[in-house]
């Protein structure tokens, strides 16, 4: 079948403004507060380690700690413990996204009664995706930078395409684990297929949703001029991360709703070709 775009935003929306979805707002900003902490301690506890490594001259080491006064919230936690929180919360992260896509999709959609049947698959598959994800996103962009600026390039770019490949390829994983019934080689399997039915469609899909969390990254933008000075007697890195963490999270849910409408899509059009 042809997965019907225009259907599947309509019911992200609506399933986004429900109570359903303003609950799985809330999660997800609680969340994303602490994982703001995590990520932006483990990415300053990264560029100590670029700067020890010799690769920047002291003068370029100041241009580049001027950019981490945007981690407002990096604790000293030393990099082994940073380490640590970080993959905590990437696989925290992958439960609270199990929870909601059931929570979305609801009862009569879930193949699985209980949560607690798939919670080791949802930390073992889709924990070890998001790890890998996080890797290639996060880590080898940074410690490219060791090797210089040739390093640098080359380690954004195996991050933007592995990322870029993994999220396309697996885009219904989490879906697959969380509403399907099935052993880890056929949920890979099964969240594949349900790609290949219509790859193309899916990723217009997502290609759309990128689009609506550019929002997102506003306020990103606005901290080049607004700089660290106060805003209404708040640091201007801190109220941009909040505002953009708030932000983050109306727009990841709606990509969970609309992508798990995508998935119930597709799967019930492969149950029918198979009858």
């Amino acid at each position: 079948m042809s997965l019907d775009i225009g259907a599947a935003l309509r019911r992200g929306f609506d399933d986004l403004t429900s109570e359903t979805g303003l609950l799985v707002v809330a999660v997800l900003v609680l969340y994303n507060l602490g994982n703001l902490v995590a990520t932006q301690s483990f990415s300053s506890e990264l560029l100590d380690i670029v700067f020890e490594s010799g690769a920047y001259t002291e003068a370029q080491q100041q241009a580049i700690a001027s950019f981490a006064a945007n981690f407002p919230f990096a604790l000293d936690f030393g990099i082994a413990l940073a380490t640590v929180l970080v993959l905590l919360f990437v696989l925290a992260g992958e439960l609270v996204r199990f929870w909601a896509i059931r929570s979305f999709a609801g009862p009569s959609e879930t193949a699985v009664g209980s949560a607690a049947e798939r919670a080791g698959m949802v930390l073992v598959l889709g924990g070890g995706v998001a790890v890998l994800l996080f890797v290639l996103g996060s880590v080898a962009p940074t410690l490219g930078q060791i090797y210089g600026p040739l390093g640098s390039i080359l380690g954004s770019l195996l991050g933007f395409v592995g990322s870029l490949v993994l999220l396309t390829v697996f885009v219904y994983l989490r879906q697959e684990i969380a509403l399907n019934d099935g052993g880890y080689g056929e949920t890979v399997r099964n969240s594949f297929a349900r790609f290949m039915d219509d790859p193309a469609s899916i990723i217009v899909l997502l290609v759309v949703l990128g689009l609506f969390g550019l929002v997102a990254s506003v306020p990103t933008f606005l901290s080049a001029f607004l700089g660290p000075g106060p805003v209404a007697g708040v640091s201007g890195p801190v109220l941009l991360s909040v505002v953009s963490t708030v932000l983050n999270a109306v727009f990841q849910a709606l990509g969970i709703a609309a992508v798990t409408a995508a998935y119930l899509q597709v799967r019930a059009s492969a149950a029918e070709a198979e009858v």
